[in-house]
């Protein structure tokens, strides 16, 4: 049996946060107190019902990858927008557990490397799809929110984790987020000063980004105190507890400490 991690509400069809052990994107399906209380037989047939479509929603998005079928994927998008699904929560509770998946197939050698390559970039192209629905339904965010900087490591190509965290903190009115890549250290330091955001969020994949990780924090840990962002690490690398310290930084495990941090 799977470790779970992703908690998603069956009934309102919300992702509700994460749980330890934080390297396993398994998802739990139940209730959330709010819907519990209205609904306290988890068994009714219309509980169920919700269930069992997010299910189907989910595995049917893994075969319509599979098989490199985008056109099922813009139908599987729409039948869950339909059905009150939040964009976001499609992007968190149902993509992400699904890319995971697919890493932990590769990694096992169940499916070759071209194939994980596959199912990346159809994702991507499911994010863009879900991206245009988030546009159109988009609502005014409150004024003064603090500017958060999204930067993958040094050596981190995947992008789908940082562009799908700066949707969700975006959804939540966390901050306004900015997805930034420099390799050069210089312009990164000038853009902190020219931008000046609060947090400066780095996804660490692999430990061997760590050097790049240490030589990023230390540099920003040399800029004036009141243009120095705080650093937070985070990905998979932190999540599996391949990394445990980075010296002048955060680690977070879990994306709903984002929402709180000062």
């Amino acid at each position: 049996m799977f470790s779970l991690m992703l908690n998603w509400c069956s009934y309102c069809q919300q992702f509700k946060g994460e749980t330890s052990p934080y390297d396993d994107l398994s998802v739990t399906y139940g209730l959330c107190q709010r819907c519990e209380s209205q609904h306290p037989d988890i068994f009714a047939s219309e509980v169920v019902r919700h269930s069992e479509f997010l299910r189907r929603v989910y595995h049917s998005l893994y075969e319509a990858g599979r098989r490199n079928d985008l056109p099922s994927a813009q139908q599987l998008v729409k039948d869950a927008l339909a059905a009150k699904f939040r964009p976001v929560d499609i992007l968190l509770g149902i993509l992400t557990p699904l890319l995971y998946k697919i890493g932990e197939q590769w990694r096992s050698g169940t499916i070759t490397v071209t194939d994980e390559h596959e199912f990346t970039a159809f994702s991507e192209r499911v994010v863009d799809l879900i991206e245009v629905s988030m546009q159109r339904g988009k609502t005014r965010h409150r004024r003064g929110l603090p500017r958060y900087f999204l930067m993958n490591a040094p050596g981190n190509t995947h992008t789908l984790a940082i562009r799908i965290l700066s949707f969700w903190l975006k959804d939540r009115s966390v901050c306004t987020p900015t997805v930034i890549n420099h390799i050069d250290l210089q312009k990164l330091a000038e853009h902190i000063l020219e931008a000046a955001p609060k947090l400066l969020l780095l996804s660490m994949a692999l430990p061997q980004q760590l050097d790049s990780v240490v030589a990023i924090s230390a540099l920003v840990g040399e800029l004036p105190a009141d243009a120095r962002p705080k650093v937070i690490v985070g990905g998979y690398a932190v999540k599996s507890g391949l990394v445990t310290f980075v010296p002048g930084a955060e680690l977070v495990t879990d994306i709903n400490l984002l929402g709180t941090s000062d």
